[in-house]
């Protein structure tokens, strides 16, 4: 299996890509801490991700390399896994 060559993306993918790693770090960090479901987290944010996708991915700046834009790609992807833990923090509030 080869893997992809991250330098060939665009400037927005790789800044939505180091939000997202920085963000699932910190998620990850607060569901052990809190002791939530990991995987309700990950459902969350795959969920979120795919959905931001269909809906929002034609209008985002992703062929522009400014500061606005490369902000916005890192706050969409730092927010990715923050919405995972939303979920398993309900889920785990609804929980019996």
């Amino acid at each position: 299996m080869k893997l992809p060559d991250l330098r060939k993306l665009p400037a927005f993918a790789k800044a939505q890509a180091w939000g997202l790693a920085v963000g699932f770090a910190l998620a990850w960090l607060a569901v052990d801490k809190l002791h939530l479901n990991f995987w309700a987290m990950l459902l969350g944010l795959f969920a979120s991700w795919i959905g931001w996708e269909f809906l929002f991915a034609r209008s985002a700046p992703s062929t522009r390399t400014d500061i606005p834009a490369m902000a916005y790609g890192i706050a969409t992807g730092f927010a990715f896994p923050w919405i995972g833990v939303a979920l398993a923090g309900l889920l785990d509030y609804l929980h019996p």
